[in-house]
């Protein structure tokens, strides 16, 4: 069995769709065939035999690993990597923390975890603390910190893969250690656009075709649903822009996600040695 020698850790909805394809596209690079395996946070009682099957497509690989966002702020988790892969290069990716934020409650609603006929922002953080614990990157990266070097861990900025995709997907394959010459032709891709649904009934139906396309062998099934234009008719039937079901934040939300979100970015910033004065400019302006 394969065991693997990287993770991407997260933090959720900071670009770890775009790594995973990223790294999925290289040759010399292996990936789980899911995206989020969510062993080391969710699945520990699974035993480390059901994770390395995870990884035995990846037998001929230079480099093997999985994204997984859940392990960025769950407190067992770096230990738990540590005693299994003391050797492990981390990777992790940040984006302002209010953006993520609301990207986060777009992305519950759009899965339908949040549902109801108020989808505010201001509900959904009612309803999910870890809208806000999320964005709490220093105090979850001077955690994994305490198990690995800084040498082990590479920090990417959602900043800078929307500016140069290229130059980031070139430092993650440096980091591991592969090609960085190679290019993917997904790189100027943008995945995950924020949507809703207007029904939870297609939506169901196209994912249970999705996961039967992802079986040994079924492959064809995705092929074939996009090939006959089902996967365009499905967006324009059931995709509507989430800005006309959920409301824009109010100010005062707003304010207050400033002022808890200041300190760690401030922290943050010296952890990683990078000024980071866009967030900033964005957490110091009040209404």
């Amino acid at each position: 069995m394969v065991k693997p020698d990287f993770l991407g850790i997260g933090a959720q909805k900071c670009a770890s769709t775009w790594l995973y394809r990223m790294l999925a596209a290289h040759p010399e690079v292996g990936v789980s065939q899911e995206k989020e395996v969510d062993f080391f946070s969710f699945h520990f009682d699974h035993g480390y035999q059901w994770y390395e099957r995870k990884f035995e497509d990846c037998q001929n690989k230079s480099s093997a690993g999985e994204i997984s966002p859940s392990y960025f702020c769950e407190p067992a988790v770096p230990e738990r990597v540590r005693q299994y892969i003391p050797d492990a290069r981390i990777l992790v990716s940040f984006r302002e923390p209010i953006q993520r934020a609301l990207s986060n409650h777009r992305h519950e609603v759009r899965v339908g975890h949040f549902t109801g006929a108020e989808l505010s922002f201001e509900a959904g953080l009612k309803n999910n603390p870890m809208y806000i614990d999320q964005g709490r990157y220093a105090s979850h990266l001077k955690r994994w910190l305490r198990y690995f070097p800084s040498e082990q861990i590479l920090v990417l900025l959602m900043d800078d893969i929307e500016k140069d995709p290229s130059a980031c997907a070139k430092k993650v394959y440096e980091f591991l250690g592969v090609d960085p010459a190679f290019e993917p032709t997904e790189l100027l891709e943008r995945f995950n656009k924020s949507y809703a649904n207007r029904s939870r009934k297609l939506l169901g139906i196209k994912d249970a075709l999705y996961n039967l396309s992802r079986m040994p062998g079924g492959g064809w099934i995705w092929k074939a649903a996009t090939s006959l234009g089902l996967r365009n008719l499905y967006r324009n039937v059931n995709k509507v822009s989430s800005e006309l079901v959920i409301p824009a934040p109010a100010e005062r939300t707003l304010d207050e996600l400033r002022s808890e979100f200041l300190p760690e970015v401030r922290e943050l910033s010296e952890l990683i040695g990078r000024p980071l004065d866009s967030w900033l400019s964005c957490l110091l302006y009040t209404s």
